[in-house]
């Protein structure tokens, strides 16, 4: 069996960069990639038929009619059947065989693969894998640039979902970091031979390429954005969400090359007035969120309890067109004329017998 390596990672975290540098150093990414647009014109470098394959296992295994964004796999519950990807464990060897032909290294990069590791793994147990992780306010703002309407609308779901990739990508690096190369797409592109070493020194992966190109042959700052941490919409973050913070601290601990982000030089800066009314617009916000959540629950609880009513008045009807119901209710009656005829007046006394 050829050497496979798996790239992935948050969308929009530069794994598109990554893969265009892997595939010119000789890994076969697949002959049918996904076309280049103008959020990516440089190309997605992704196979589309473990595109398709994913998005629809994600999909399918989300929680139906909940607010998110299916194809990534991710709703607001953050549930995710993942008893249903056994379900594909045929059509995923017929891809792993179909690609798994020719000698040298071969692979596959999308982000969706983030949520499917475990699967991939029992899949293909020797498979080496390239995590890349970037800043959460960067990946906010380069999806926030795309004009996606939902994102427009609550762009907190862009965090929650960085949130939900990085932990998934963090747990399986940890359960097995010796086939594992994570690395911030920042500190990378500040030392691009970094990657090439990496590959060869901790993977074990002979590359095909003899001349190994320059990263920033390939890469284009103007196509790559970043915001500075001394903007107010981080500084707004690190106020209302420093969860996010922490778990970029977590990637960065256990990265084979991390960002230089440093919370400590953050928690530094004072508060600009430019966040006030950043701060102000937020709350706001939330505050309409949850009544808008609260109003949710209680529309499906009174749903809920209608069901069940509905439900006890069938069960009722039910048990009075049943003989025992006809015959217990013709008793009832009988004994109630017993004991009116005994006492005929309201407050009378009974004769003894």
């Amino acid at each position: 069996m050829a050497s496979t390596l798996i790239i992935t990672g948050m969308h929009r975290s530069g794994t598109s960069l990554i893969a265009s540098f892997i595939q010119a150093i000789g890994v076969n990414l697949g002959d049918n990639l996904y076309k280049a647009d103008c959020f990516n014109v440089k190309g997605y470098f992704e196979d589309v038929d473990f595109l398709e394959f994913q998005s629809l296992v994600l999909r399918e295994s989300c929680r139906c009619g909940e607010a998110g964004w299916p194809d990534w796999g991710w709703t607001e519950s953050e549930w995710l059947d993942r008893e249903k990807f056994q379900g594909y464990v045929k059509p995923a060897r017929d891809l792993i065989q179909s690609r798994d032909q020719n000698p040298g290294i071969w692979g596959w990069k999308d982000p969706r693969t983030s949520l499917m590791l475990d699967f991939w793994d029992e899949l293909i147990p020797e498979a080496r894998y390239l995590f890349v992780y970037r800043l959460p306010w960067d990946v906010a703002d380069s999806i926030l640039r795309q004009n996606r309407p939902i994102f427009y609308s609550r762009p907190d779901f862009i965090l929650r979902i960085w949130a939900y990739y990085n932990r998934h990508v963090l747990d399986f690096y940890r359960r097995h970091p010796e086939r594992c190369i994570l690395l911030n797409i920042n500190a990378l592109l500040q030392s691009p031979h970094r990657l090439a070493e990496l590959l060869e020194t901790k993977l074990k992966l002979k590359l095909a390429s003899n001349s190994v190109p320059d990263l920033r042959e390939i890469y284009d700052d103007r196509l790559f954005k970043s915001v500075n941490l001394t903007h107010p919409v981080v500084q707004l973050l690190r106020r209302i969400s420093p969860q996010y913070f922490y778990l970029l601290e977590e990637l960065d601990r256990a990265a084979d090359l991390p960002s230089d982000f440093s919370l400590e030089a953050l928690e530094g800066e004072g508060v600009p007035a430019e966040i006030w009314p950043l701060l102000l617009h937020w709350q706001g916000l939330a505050n309409q969120l949850e009544v808008q959540s609260i109003s949710s629950r209680c529309q499906q609880e009174k749903a809920e309890l209608q069901s069940q009513i509905e439900q006890l008045q069938l069960e009722i009807a039910t048990m009075k067109m049943s003989k025992l119901w006809k015959l217990r209710s013709m008793l009832g009656k009988l004994f109630r004329n017993r004991v009116s005829s005994r006492n005929p007046v309201s407050g009378t006394t009974t004769d003894k017998e």
